[in-house]
């Protein structure tokens, strides 16, 4: 079942958008005379076909996305020279065709937008959580430096109106490391304060804190322990341990480190369906630091085997000399270095269970409704906004100032996450995102990259302007180099998003 719903949820996203697409090439055609000889939903040959006038209408039996071909558009094809050839009409003509689009996936994604803000739906809190780990240790978080605290709910940075989380994320990561304004409430009293975000690995800027919430949830599970062998999953809610509920991580990892070799009943709410799993937590043995974990056994292994780890300024190169020496000298004040990090205090040495499971806090909803006026504002701003956003994200990718690797997704990456959102987080958080991704498709067509929309339309502008078009031998090197870098785009972007999937990580690690 959950796989179908991915499927559909890949097809339905990507499919509409690319159909919208081109039927706003259709339509454009249409408005300046231009004849469309075949429009097909979907590609390969149709088993649904209708003539009507000049057009050959079609379903295939392929019906993702879609395309809209001209009479005259190929340059090496014959033309009897009539308006209504693609290649044969005006240069403005052709520009009107090319650009409709692009331009029917913006009204799409507005249109969407519209309806979204008019039903209603639910974003992620704009309360913030700040973890312990980002209160000590070698990461302190910068809105905690600004004097932020859990369960503060943002309102609004650098004047612009916060109502998600999703919102604080895009003002942060496209904030250029430059000191923002952030007005929180905090106990009904409004305040101000100014936070610096911190560069993090991949390019990403940050001011490290997490939608507040009090839900548990599985935000990963390491491959091949107890957890993922009994059938949980991630993001499976957690209810209860042997019929106690719990409600918080410490909570969780009290009790679990406290049943080693014990099975334990977990009982985890799975969309809307209550499941229970028995799982028999393994022993594991961990190093700590005043009372706080560090690394467990596994962990130790690879730090020792790189020589990188040192006790007291003596290298360690393996892990039993570390617990020989951890022995000695437990709960004696020590110094640990592993590279450029270095921590002192009382070490210890500890068994617990372990189940091989990481907690994440299912983040609070806000409920996001607007009157008709405002629906429509709010309709035509947030993709204004979006645009802005990912230009800036497109110019920071070509700079090297973020990780192309983790920051440039493809149509395999894409899919996953429509199905992520359409089983997770249900219908209206999938109309959204569709909404997003038919506006990001507008941008890329747009861009002046040879082979697609935006190359096409400065051709044609050339045109124009020079009374005459380009000749055909520069525009075929022009297409053809355009060509080859997308291939070489596309086989990186598919790789890269292969390399993302969990049976892929799992492989490799």
């Amino acid at each position: 079942m959950m796989i179908l719903i991915y499927i559909a949820a890949a097809v339905v996203l990507l499919g509409l958008c690319i159909f919208v697409h081109e039927l706003g090439h259709l339509l454009g055609g249409k408005m300046v005379g231009i004849k469309a000889r075949v429009f097909s939903m979907g590609y390969g040959k149709g088993f649904i076909k209708k003539q009507i006038g000049d057009t050959t209408y079609q379903v295939t039996l392929i019906p993702f996305g879609g395309y809209c071909q001209f009479y005259g558009e190929n340059p090496s094809e014959e033309r009897a020279g009539e308006g209504y050839e693609f290649l044969s009409a005006a240069p403005w003509r052709r520009i009107v065709t090319v650009f409709m689009g692009p331009f029917f996936n913006l009204i799409f994604g507005i249109i969407l937008f519209f309806i979204m803000n008019m039903a209603g739906y639910t974003k992620d809190t704009n309360r913030i959580s700040i973890p312990d780990e980002y209160r000590s240790g070698k990461y302190i978080s910068p809105a905690y430096k600004a004097g932020m605290e859990n369960g503060d709910r943002i309102v609004a940075i650098n004047g612009k109106t916060i109502r998600g989380f999703d919102d604080i994320q895009m003002r942060v990561l496209f904030s250029d490391g430059r000191a923002l304004n952030v007005k929180y409430e905090r106990d009904g009293s409004a305040r101000s304060v100014e936070v610096v975000p911190e560069l993090l690995q991949g390019g990403r800027y940050a001011m490290g804190v997490l939608p507040y919430g009090k839900r548990l949830m599985m935000g990963g599970l390491v491959h091949g322990e107890a957890a993922e062998s009994a059938g949980i999953d991630e993001y499976d809610e957690i209810l209860s341990l042997d019929s106690v509920q719990v409600t918080t991580s410490d909570e969780f990892t009290s009790y679990i480190r406290s049943r080693a070799g014990q099975p334990v009943a977990i009982k985890i709410l799975r969309g809307k369906k209550e499941m229970e799993f028995h799982v028999t937590p393994r022993e594991n043995t961990f190093i700590t630091m005043d009372g706080k974990q560090l690394f467990d056994s596994t962990l130790l292994d690879k730090l020792a085997q790189d020589g990188s780890l040192s006790m007291d300024g003596k290298t360690v190169f393996s892990a039993r000399d570390f617990m020989l020496a951890a022995a000695a000298n437990k709960d004696k004040v020590v110094t640990l270095e592993q590279k450029d990090y270095s921590v002192k205090g009382k070490i210890g040495i500890e068994t617990r269970g372990f189940i091989g499971a990481y907690l994440v806090t299912a983040p609070e909803s806000v409920d996001v409704r607007f009157g008709l006026v405002d629906g429509i504002a709010q309709a035509v701003t947030e993709p204004f906004d979006f645009i802005v956003m990912n230009l800036k994200g497109i110019g920071m990718l070509f700079s090297g100032e973020m990780d192309v690797r983790e920051n440039l997704s493809g149509p395999i990456r894409i899919a996953q996450i429509a199905g992520d959102v359409a089983y997770y987080k249900g219908i209206s958080a999938f109309i959204l995102l569709m909404a997003k991704i038919s506006i990001i498709l507008m941008v890329m067509n747009l861009l002046p990259i040879p082979a697609v929309d935006g190359s096409h339309i400065i051709f044609y502008t050339i045109e124009a302007v020079r009374g005459k078009p380009l000749s055909q031998k520069v525009m075929e090197r022009i297409q053809t180099a355009g060509i080859m870098i997308l291939l070489i785009l596309g086989a990186f972007v598919i790789i890269n998003d292969i390399s993302t999937l969990p049976v892929i990580q799992r492989l490799f690690n």
